[in-house]
């Protein structure tokens, strides 16, 4: 279903769920993955959906689109996930240590899909924030086996060095697990 931001949308911090949500409107609610101890504190406060947001939704709709081929209502859950991500996940360090340099590197582009790639395994990320030296990445598939002991799971975000960052191959690259 397509969805478009209005400006009933209103961002809520729901305590039962322990969960960022954001009110549509027309009794649908979306629900983030993240948590109480992973916010900003600022996030427990309800707030509407900004003009910039709004933007931003349009433009990880656009880039998603571009990048790979998902159904609409996962390049939705990506797109408000990675909204609520750039706006109220508290910073993160650098764990680049997970992942192998790549061996061409993709650029740092917020909105594009990359791949990394760890001793395990290769998936792919959305770029949510980027500068000229590391980028904070959103994981659109299912998990990504980091480690013998460690995994992150959909929607995690990880903070990377660009180094780290792999193209994809191809435009409307293979559908990935993210459904």
């Amino acid at each position: 279903m397509l969805i478009k931001p209005g400006k009933d949308w209103q961002w809520i911090f729901c305590p039962d769920k322990d969960r960022l949500t954001l009110d549509l409107g027309a009794d649908m609610v979306f629900v983030s993955a993240f948590s109480a101890r992973s916010l900003v504190a600022g996030a427990r406060k309800p707030q509407i959906f900004s003009i910039e947001q709004s933007q931003s939704f349009y433009h990880y709709i656009e880039q998603i689109d571009q990048q790979l081929s998902l159904p609409e209502d996962v390049v939705n859950h990506i797109a408000l996930n990675a909204i609520a991500a750039k706006d109220f996940y508290k910073a993160l360090t650098p764990k680049s240590w997970f992942f192998n340099t790549a061996t061409s590197v993709s650029s740092a582009q917020t909105g594009k899909i990359v791949l990394l790639q760890s001793q395990h395994e290769t998936r792919h990320y959305l770029i949510v924030e980027s500068n000229t030296k590391a980028s904070t990445l959103l994981l659109i598939e299912r998990c990504h086996q980091l480690s013998e002991g460690k995994s992150l799971d959909q929607f995690g975000l990880i903070k990377v060095m660009n180094d780290r960052l792999m193209p994809v191959p191809q435009r409307k690259a293979a559908t990935s697990s993210a459904a």
